[in-house]
């Protein structure tokens, strides 16, 4: 499990690495558990998939959803966030415990509005 302080260092440098990439996107974490929005050029969102990948304060990443946008959900954010939030735990849960190969879209759906609303508050740095 992260630290605070990994944390911090995350996002700190997640949002210069973002904003030069022309990457933006929200990260939300609870106890032990991260979910991240990527948005962006396809080879600019791959190679930071890459480094997360390979970063050892990250393990079991999994990518639920992987695909073409029509228009960018967190467009004024090189990284919303927010801080932690034990109320998304469960969210996360359900979409990584799943029985199915496929992440449930209601399900994601569910999350991907609460890290909208997390990043729409005033608190958020952008």
């Amino acid at each position: 499990m992260a630290s605070d302080a990994d944390v911090d260092d995350i996002v700190a440098v997640s949002r210069a690495r973002n904003a030069r990439l022309q990457v933006t996107g929200a990260l939300i974490t609870s106890p032990g558990r991260f979910a991240q929005i990527l948005e962006g050029p396809r080879a600019a969102v791959d190679e930071l998939m890459d480094s997360i990948r390979r970063d050892p304060r990250h393990a079991e990443v999994e990518v639920l959803l992987y695909d073409a946008i029509d228009g960018r959900r967190f467009p004024d954010w090189s990284l919303a966030y927010s801080g932690a939030s034990v109320f998304v735990d469960g969210l996360i849960r359900i979409l990584v415990e799943r029985t199915s190969p496929q992440p449930d879209p209601h399900h994601l759906r569910r999350l991907i509005d609460v890290m909208r609303g997390f990043a729409q508050a005033p608190h958020v740095a952008r």
